[in-house]
């Protein structure tokens, strides 16, 4: 009995001398001591300045942690622009006892008011391929003098981080190798990363409202997945991921349109760039859409494609016209222009679209055939198609929508660089009846 008083005891001192140690350390050591070593350490890891404005405050409830105020990462490319990443606070901690063990096992990181500026140049660079370079082309580490493990015991376990966290945060994109500069922006941004492990998948959850320009914005954008990083960070693998949010633009109704699309596995080589997604299933309203799709860069040039088959399933044209917020004239009989069911191969490359294996059926018409489009400033459409019957009485009378008649747009007509055929098997106009009819079409 004594000996187990003794063995309390000293267990019990033990416990205490470790509170006093951790107590003794966040109160009366000043963190901001080691700012300049975090900044030196940091930047010689990444190849890019980081700097931390506001204070080091250390705490050692709930865990043993180190929290900032604002800081910013990354230099600017050109003069105005920003740094990669600026934030109002952090905070990071780990677990004293796991790390004493040896296990560096990290709470979770959280982020307040964060703000990412990324920036692609008219010569294709990033302001980001600097930290990507670091990474790749730091020197390997030491071997750690291996210690000969016990049998039926195991090594200390790799670094576990417990998750991330980002609020209010914000993210800018602008791309200046295009014709034109176009601009991406994300506001209202949570982000939550779950239990990461090396060499394991981790959950990822976000909402935001996104910008494309000043023509395009989706609201209440709702993502969730499972992703895999390799260890460089150039392979990227998305398992299970599913999107959701409301689109709105000046042409669309002024509810917006709902979109949501799943995808089964998506997996991003980075450099050099190549995208593979097995299946992509997505719903806006009642359309439906299911592709696969393969993209990336290729030649010299490194031209970017995208090819895949798609299958559309459309209720109603004539609804879905409406629903996106155009204003054709469409033939009075309303049975037109109903159920769509559209299926080819595209590939689109530097411009240049073909689509194959065209097989689309809309109310009573199959059409099957191929479609092409240049890539040169004037582009030049190109088709061939070919339909079982049509009965062209049904499609003749327009709604009325004005009191002026309806002017078939000759003038752009004659300006569309177009060439190509349509026949029918059957046509048939009222009563009477044709059979091998060809239409064909010779624009400017």
């Amino acid at each position: 009995m004594r000996v187990v008083k003794w063995v309390a005891g000293i267990l019990g001192g033990l416990i205490l001398l470790a509170l006093l140690t951790v107590l003794t350390v966040t109160v009366f050591v000043d963190a901001n001591r080691y700012r300049g070593q975090i900044e030196s350490r940091v930047t010689r890891l990444t190849g890019q300045p980081f700097k931390i404005s506001g204070d080091l405050r250390i705490s050692w409830w709930p865990w043993l942690a180190l929290a900032t105020g604002p800081s910013q990462f990354g230099k600017p490319g050109a003069p105005g622009e920003q740094p990669i990443v600026q934030w109002q606070s952090a905070r990071v901690g780990a677990r004293l006892v796991p790390l004493l063990k040896g296990q560096l096992l990290i709470d979770t990181v959280r982020l307040e008011g964060a703000n990412v500026y990324l920036v692609r140049h008219a010569d294709g660079t990033t302001n980001w391929d600097p930290v990507l370079a670091a990474f790749r082309n730091k020197p390997a580490a030491p071997p750690p003098e291996e210690q000969p493990v016990p049998p039926g015991e195991e090594g200390p376990p790799g670094p576990e981080v417990s998750g991330f966290q980002l609020r209010k945060g914000s993210l800018t994109y602008v791309d200046e190798s295009g014709k034109t500069k176009s601009t991406v922006s994300v506001g209202n941004w949570d982000l939550d990363i779950g239990e990461w492990r090396a060499g394991s998948t981790f959950p990822v959850e976000t909402q935001f409202l996104i910008s494309v320009g000043n023509n395009v914005r989706a609201e209440n954008v709702k993502i969730s997945t499972r992703l895999h990083f390799s260890d460089d960070a150039n392979d990227i693998d998305l398992f299970g991921l599913d999107f959701s949010g409301q689109i709105h633009s000046r042409q669309l109704p002024a509810a917006g349109l709902p979109v949501e699309f799943e995808v089964s596995r998506m997996a991003v080589r980075v450099s050099p760039l190549d995208i593979s997604i097995s299946e992509l299933s997505s719903r806006i309203q009642d359309l439906r859409l299911t592709t696969s799709v393969q993209a990336g860069q290729t030649g010299e040039e490194k031209a970017f494609y995208v090819r895949g088959p798609i299958d559309l399933q459309v209720p109603s044209v004539r609804d879905a016209v409406k629903l996106f917020g155009l204003k054709p004239s469409l033939p009075a009989d309303k049975k037109t222009f109903g159920a769509l069911q559209a299926k080819s191969m595209l590939e689109w490359q530097a411009g240049a679209l073909n689509a194959t294996g065209i097989d689309v059926t809309l109310d009573e018409t199959h059409l099957t055939g191929e479609l092409s489009r240049t890539a040169d400033a004037k582009p030049v459409w190109t088709f061939a198609l070919h339909g079982d019957k049509i009965q062209l009485a049904r499609y003749m009378p327009l709604e009325p929508k004005s009191k002026e008649p309806f002017e078939l747009p000759v003038r752009t007509l004659r300006a569309l660089q177009a060439k190509g055929e349509i026949t029918f098997e059957q046509a048939s106009m009222g009563e009477t009846q044709m059979r091998g009819v060809r239409m064909r079409f010779e624009g400017k």
